[in-house]
């Protein structure tokens, strides 16, 4: 048995038995895939979560301070979830004993967690808890897959699971035996876009099939109130731009041109702060900014108006709000980050709040200015 230790609070973080851990997950992975048989299954990670945290001896609060210890410069908020530090420990345990079979098993668990989020996601209606997956819509989904989607080349949803988590382990192996911190953040926004895009265009197909009426209208209750496809094809939409922000880091020197003459704001930093922007850690944030910039906008040729940059600047200009999280915090916070980042502290709190307030909006019109390029 190894023993982790937390070398800032020398506390235990976890205590991995390799045997008993090996025959562990190989059996549950074995039985999780063999039950996504059926339609709407989802996955008992949390279960298996709860038996591995004890089989352990780990606290989700050790677990949590190790990882933000350990990968401290990077704030990727999925990398460092307990779950998440849990499973890399094992993994690197199996690789470390050479059980390269007990190490992809557990990846495959990790990658069954994203599966079972994502279902949970695309299943619970707006302002609900409670997820409602309709049996007859998921098959008749899956009857009207094209042959190029992923879960008919691999002819079933756990085979483009496992096809999917192999293709991801094996191009960041050397991540997990390194420790790279950077990597590891990689290795997780990859496997999880992935894992979405087939899921988004999957439940397009879902949606249709309750929108044309095809469900009993007993069925229709539970989701009458929520617009399935709208949300369906928004995520689409948002998730192509930030992969192209984030993953590809493409810049749009036209939105850099627009959006600093607009407001009348610095070329040269409106230049560096595109830059910033276009890095993974912001990929979560963005992805919630822009869902809550276009969540209540039915028609995209909105986007192109006028009206759409006065919209954004109506937003920016909330001052009060009961909500925790809304577009312009979001946008506020990561302007504060990529400011610290460029070591322009001073020169922002020297700055009258007007001037502030632009140095802040110029994020917000950039991103509106880019996604016009999607419409």
């Amino acid at each position: 048995m190894r023993r982790i230790i937390n070398p800032q609070s020398n506390s235990l973080v976890s205590e991995i038995d390799h045997k008993v851990l090996h025959n562990f997950i190989i059996t549950k992975i074995s039985t999780e895939f063999s039950n996504m048989v059926q339609n709407c299954y989802y996955p008992e990670t949390s279960n298996i979560y709860n038996d591995m945290l004890h089989m352990t001896n780990s606290k989700e609060k050790e677990l949590l301070e190790y990882s933000k210890e350990k990968y401290k410069d990077v704030k990727y908020k999925l990398l460092h979830e307990p779950f998440t530090t849990l499973l890399i420990l094992i993994v690197q345990e199996f690789l470390r004993n050479k059980d390269l079979a007990a190490a992809e098993a557990t990846f495959h668990l990790w990658s069954l967690r994203q599966y079972g989020n994502l279902l949970h996601r695309y299943t619970t209606p707006r302002g609900s808890r409670k997820s409602i997956c309709i049996s007859d819509a998921f098959q008749t989904a899956l009857d009207r897959l094209s042959k190029n989607h992923m879960f008919v080349k691999q002819r079933t949803i756990p085979n483009s699971i496992i096809y999917y988590s192999r293709a991801i382990f094996k191009i960041h192996l050397q991540d997990l035996l390194k420790d790279n911190p950077d990597g590891l953040h990689l290795m997780i926004y990859a496997l999880r876009t992935r894992i979405n895009q087939s899921m988004r265009s999957f439940f397009n197909k879902y949606y249709e099939s309750i929108d044309e009426g095809k469900m009993s209208k007993s069925e229709k209750e539970g989701v009458k109130e929520y617009d399935p496809s709208h949300e369906a094809k928004l995520r689409n939409f948002i998730s192509k731009i930030i992969s192209d922000i984030c993953i590809y880091n493409k810049i749009d020197n036209n939105a850099i041109i627009q959006s600093s003459s607009l407001i009348k704001f610095n070329k040269k930093l409106s230049e560096e702060y595109a830059k910033q922007l276009s890095s993974p850690k912001f990929s979560e944030r963005l992805e919630s900014a822009l869902y809550l910039l276009l969540k209540d906008i039915k028609d995209t040729h909105f986007i192109k108006s006028s009206q759409f940059i006065d919209y954004v600047q109506k937003l920016m200009s909330i001052k009060v709000t009961k909500q925790q999280i809304y577009f312009k915090k979001i946008i506020s916070d990561i302007h504060i980050e990529i400011v610290n980042s460029l070591g322009l502290q001073k020169w922002y709190e020297g700055l009258s709040i007007q001037s502030q307030a632009i140095s802040r909006n110029f994020i917000s019109y950039y991103l509106a200015f880019y996604i016009r390029n999607y419409v």
